[in-house]
């Protein structure tokens, strides 16, 4: 079977960033949260949406379990109880990789000559972004395997539960995130640009 490596990519405009979403990645409780706190958030908002350029590649690949939580992966063999729960029931799955792009990550170091405080409001509303826009991508997945009776399940990433980061090392050698989403995997196994996720989705038959 082939399998293309596809793209998908989203108008920064159309995420949703909540402030206090924001607020809550820096560590804010809801009784913490004053209007100041978010005046600072909302004043930072279109300057970071202006540099943000959300984009995905994704491959769908299929999928096979040995005993002893053994899963066949299209990029080796992983043992995983955590993954294994996570994929059983599945076929095939998603290999993705999403940004928001490397401009963003620009932005926050020159926040950081000014205004420490207004760059880790930054890293947090590039959380947030990150976040919605691979909710997007998912629920972009599931519509497209519905049509064929099939569903997904929730997505899980590398350096999660008992899945070694290292995975990603297989991951990017599968997806090729470099050529067709601009990320990179450095040495420490960390990702460029910093606001970048990867994960699988696992494919079953609807019930």
């Amino acid at each position: 079977m082939d399998h293309p490596i596809l793209t998908y990519t989203k108008d920064a405009k159309e995420l949703v960033i909540d402030s206090k979403e924001v607020l809550r990645y820096l560590g804010y409780g809801r009784e913490k949260i004053t209007e100041e706190d978010k005046a600072m958030v909302e004043k930072l908002l279109p300057e970071a949406v202006s540099v943000m350029h959300p984009r995905a590649c994704y491959g769908r690949y299929e999928l096979s379990f040995d005993e002893g939580n053994v899963i066949q992966l299209p990029y080796g063999t992983i043992t995983s109880r955590d993954l294994t729960r996570n994929l059983m029931g599945c076929q095939e799955l998603f290999l993705f990789a999403a940004t928001i792009g490397p401009a963003f990550d620009t932005l926050i170091k020159k926040k950081r000559l000014t205004s420490v405080a207004e760059a880790c409001v930054l890293q947090s509303v590039g959380a947030a972004a990150v976040e919605d826009f691979v909710e997007n991508l998912c629920a972009f997945l599931s519509q497209e395997v519905q049509k064929e009776g099939y569903t997904t399940r929730p997505r899980y990433s590398p350096g999660f539960g008992d899945v070694p980061l290292n995975n990603q090392v297989g991951l990017f050698k599968t997806l090729q995130p470099a050529k067709y989403a601009g990320i990179t995997l450095m040495d420490t196994l960390i990702m460029a640009p910093e606001k970048s996720v990867t994960a699988y989705v696992g494919i079953m038959k609807e019930k």
